[in-house]
């Protein structure tokens, strides 16, 4: 199970965009920065990708299109569990 992951509503009101990266080198690099909007996280979810979540702070996210980035964890909200 996945749970679904959106930007924070206060930055999406906003209408912000909020850096993703394709991997990290460390706690606080991402690496091949992008910046991604409240609709481009439209039917994310997160991902496992086996690390140790308090290792860093940023969390996996799995695309509609299948595509894995990383974000900064503080900028999302985690929803509710699905297959």
């Amino acid at each position: 199970m996945s749970k679904s992951v959106r930007m924070r509503d206060d930055l999406a009101q906003e209408g912000l965009s909020i850096p993703a990266g394709s991997s990290h080198s460390n706690y606080d690099d991402l690496i091949d920065v992008t910046h991604l909007t409240a609709d481009d996280l439209i039917g994310a979810v997160g991902y496992d990708t086996g690390e140790d979540p308090d290792s860093h702070a940023f969390c996996p996210v799995k695309l509609i299109d299948g595509t894995i980035v990383y974000m900064v964890a503080v900028d999302l909200d985690c929803g509710s569990e699905h297959d």
